[in-house]
């Protein structure tokens, strides 16, 4: 990677702060913009920087200024980008920016679900004050966080129980030597710890039996999460929406360095 290269990192997750300071350590000239906001004042900021590249946070930034002005993109040769934003997504198709979403780079993706699988490790401690062992889980969905959160737990001598929709699903979990259970409306959590995967707002009445009869719901997906519910669940539902950057912050920071460090070796 060449050191002439200009950064700009923007975000308030702890892992950007963290790249901020890994791209530092490289003599990379390197802005960090702690906001979660397209401001007047990010504008600013970027108009006297100049920067070559740039990283976007995960979530998308709430756009508080106007319109987002193509001129401060001038200069940037990559720009790295986490979710899009409707407003985002077709502010970049109007450009002609070249952008990478590091979300869909399957080597992150992996890695960081395998982060995400270790980050609720350490949300359990924290909550229940007890060993993972012999304790029933129930999970949600079959992706990749699921099938290393459930490879994890198994390891940890604990009971894991995919519960997903799709039938293709229940087939390959059962496979893979899980105990399966279909999603559907009315369904039971059977004094389990409910653990939910899925990135979409599905939790709605026809489910709320999950809330009633688990030991605790643990929602790991990304924000704002399967809550689809009006009410106060705050004694059972627990929110972890950024695992790795909340609980592994210095390993999930190297995670994303890696990826945008590799990608910019031939810039």
């Amino acid at each position: 990677m060449t050191t002439n290269l200009k950064w700009c990192v923007i975000g308030t997750d702890p892992r950007m702060e963290k790249l901020s300071i890994l791209l530092k350590n490289l003599n990379v000239q390197v802005l960090y913009l702690q906001t979660k906001a397209w401001s007047y004042q990010v504008e600013r900021d970027l108009m006297a920087f100049e920067p070559d590249i740039l990283v976007l946070p995960i979530q998308p930034l709430e756009v508080v200024t106007d319109t987002i002005g193509l001129d401060y993109f001038e200069n940037v040769q990559k720009c790295f980008v986490g979710k899009l934003s409707p407003e985002w997504t077709r502010f970049f198709e109007a450009s002609e920016i070249d952008i990478e979403p590091y979300l869909e780079n399957e080597k992150f993706i992996w890695l960081n679900a395998k982060l995400t699988a270790e980050g609720f490790i350490a949300a359990y401690y924290l909550e229940e004050h007890e060993t993972v062992a012999g304790k029933h889980f129930m999970i949600s969905g079959f992706g990749r966080v699921a099938k290393l959160l459930a490879s994890q737990l198994k390891r940890m001598d604990a009971y894991p129980k995919i519960v997903v929709r799709s039938a293709v699903q229940l087939a390959e979990a059962q496979a893979m030597g899980y105990e399966v259970k279909k999603l559907e409306h009315g369904i039971s959590c059977e004094q389990s710890i409910f653990i939910n995967t899925i990135p979409a707002k599905w939790l709605t009445a026809d489910y709320h039996s999950l809330l009633t009869t688990c030991q605790r719901f643990y929602d790991v997906a990304s924000s704002p999460g399967c809550l689809a519910l009006e009410g106060d669940f705050s004694h059972t539902y627990r929110l972890y929406t950024s695992l790795p950057g909340q609980f592994l912050k210095e390993d999930a920071a190297k995670l994303l360095f890696n990826c945008v460090t590799e990608s910019v070796k031939n810039i």
